[in-house]
């Protein structure tokens, strides 16, 4: 079993549950680090002891940053997670882009070139020329990229599926980028967690116009991620204040045009 398999399987169980300290003993060491980060105490347990969980909101935000490298929002996420053990099952479980499961093409990178079938790659070795590559974090939105981005004349694009896997994020490093994600609090701690030569985030030109249609609807999204929305950021204020303005967040799944 992986290491980051067995953290999730401790992190399940949590879901009804107070279990004892031995059984989440790993989780909780990796839980530290992470409470001294964003001062936050989401897990308290102590030998001998049931452990409780605090904060089922940063909780699941612990587990989506650093155990599982993609967003993580329900007990459900993590049951589909370690129930996609082979490819197949990956892209059953997440045929559904809301779902973000980086797990979905596990240790491949998924590429395409212009209007051509995206093609996997089990190398950071992808025959490209020097020019900037779009990464996307959802999969309804990678499936329709070129007709939304030729208008912009960019021609490469990369599968992100939240955080990224590995092969991924390795394959990024040494790359111009331009960041289509979705337009809410995540995808700002998303943004900030790439390591690459330089990066973007694609701000769409009719963006206000779409957070306007969205002026009525649910804002659950929102409140969920509220409590991570930082007061000020470098390059993304303006994001930032679309979010403050309207109290709500946006999917990149609305983007049409």
């Amino acid at each position: 079993m992986s290491t980051q398999g067995k953290l999730l399987r401790q992190a399940l169980k949590f879901n009804h549950n107070e279990p004892n300290y031995k059984s989440i003993e790993s989780l909780y060491l990796e839980a530290l680090e992470y409470q001294k980060d964003v001062n936050i105490a989401f897990i308290y347990a102590t030998p001998g002891k049931r452990a409780k969980l605090l904060d089922k909101i940063v909780f699941f935000q612990f587990l989506s940053e650093k155990i599982a490298k993609c967003k993580i929002e329900t007990f459900e996420d993590i049951t589909n997670i370690l129930a996609a053990d082979t490819r197949a099952k990956n892209i059953d479980a997440t045929g559904n882009s809301k779902n973000r499961y980086t797990k979905v093409f596990d240790k491949t990178i998924l590429f395409q070139y212009e209007d051509n079938l995206p093609q996997l790659y089990k190398t950071t070795r992808i025959p490209i020329v020097e020019d900037k590559i779009v990464v996307v974090e959802n999969a309804e939105s990678f499936l329709n990229i070129y007709p939304i981005m030729k208008k912009y004349h960019y021609k490469y694009f990369v599968y992100l599926g939240g955080y990224g896997n590995k092969i991924t994020r390795e394959f990024l490093k040494d790359k111009d980028i331009v960041c289509f994600l979705d337009y809410d609090i995540e995808a700002i701690h998303i943004y900030d967690s790439i390591e690459c030569r330089s990066k973007k985030f694609f701000k769409h030109p009719n963006l206000e116009f779409y957070f306007e249609k969205q002026k009525n609807k649910s804002n659950e999204l929102y409140l969920t991620q509220l409590t991570r929305l930082p007061k000020s950021h470098a390059e993304l204020q303006w994001l930032i204040n679309l979010i403050n303005t309207y109290s709500n967040v946006l999917e990149q799944e609305v983007i049409n045009d």
